[in-house]
């Protein structure tokens, strides 16, 4: 049960951050910017030099464009998921040490 959980809220955690980004990333992608510019452009002239009419190689550039800023996105909620993990087991390291030692024998005996 506690697994469960613990592997519901990780996901929840990493669609948020991947909705986070993407929306971060998001704003960098508009007509005015000259890095969206060239790189358009330069996804195009790939998809003509493919044998795609204009139309389509321009419908194609956008959709690598948004797939690869997508893929960016994942990569860094997955990286701030596991940063937060890292960081919780960090603190949870002490909490070995505060446990105590059980005696031999004085389990629940299982057959």
């Amino acid at each position: 049960m506690g697994g469960s959980v613990g592997i519901s809220l990780v996901t929840t955690r990493l669609d948020r951050s991947t909705q986070v980004h993407l929306n971060d990333l998001s704003h960098n992608l508009s007509a005015s910017n000259p890095a969206f510019q060239t790189m358009l452009q330069g996804a195009t002239q790939a998809m003509r030099a493919h044998g795609a009419s204009a139309t389509y190689a321009t419908q194609q550039a956008y959709a690598l464009i948004e797939n690869t800023v997508l893929r960016q996105a994942t990569m860094l909620a997955y990286l701030d998921d596991f940063r937060l993990l890292a960081i919780s087991i960090l603190a949870m390291v002490p909490l070995v040490f505060l446990m105590k030692k059980g005696r031999p024998g004085g389990g629940i005996a299982v057959h």
